[in-house]
């Protein structure tokens, strides 16, 4: 029986730093007090209010940091990681849209990290894909072997 050869290690820092991010957002949102009656948070509350998005961010993030470690400890799941960062993503631009409309003249701080995060998301999504396609010629190869 032909064993796979270990994958190199590649970082994932950036993956982490963006679950860790979308986690401690969530758990300000969750925080006791009305954090959506900043005037910043105005959008965000025109869309859903604090527990809807803390939880939903919540879970997000949870889900990614299961996968991310998942991913580092036991067999590759690019495609968990590509569906996870692809969320992430999504959450970091409509958060970074939602605080360039808010009302005050010139670009906010929020808005522009989160833009970063979401890029740094995006770029996360599209290397677990690449390496979703190596994992797939690495079996191939694998049960090419023990045929």
């Amino acid at each position: 029986m032909n064993r796979l050869s270990p994958v190199p290690h590649v970082s994932r820092e950036g993956e982490w730093l963006a679950s860790c991010q979308l986690l401690a957002f969530s758990l300000a949102v969750l925080a006791p007090g009305s954090t959506f009656s900043r005037p910043i948070f105005v959008n965000l509350a025109a869309v859903a209010p604090e527990g809807t998005w803390g939880m939903a961010l919540l879970g997000v993030a949870t889900v990614r940091m299961i996968g991310l470690w998942v991913n580092g400890n036991w067999r590759r799941s690019p495609t968990l990681r590509f569906l996870t960062a692809l969320v992430g993503a999504g959450v970091w631009f409509t958060l970074a849209r939602l605080f360039l409309g808010d009302g005050f003249p010139g670009v906010n701080t929020g808005a522009l990290v989160y833009a970063a995060l979401g890029c740094f998301d995006a770029f996360a999504a599209a290397r677990s894909l690449l390496d979703q396609g190596r994992n797939d010629r690495r079996h191939a190869l694998a049960r090419k072997g023990t045929a």
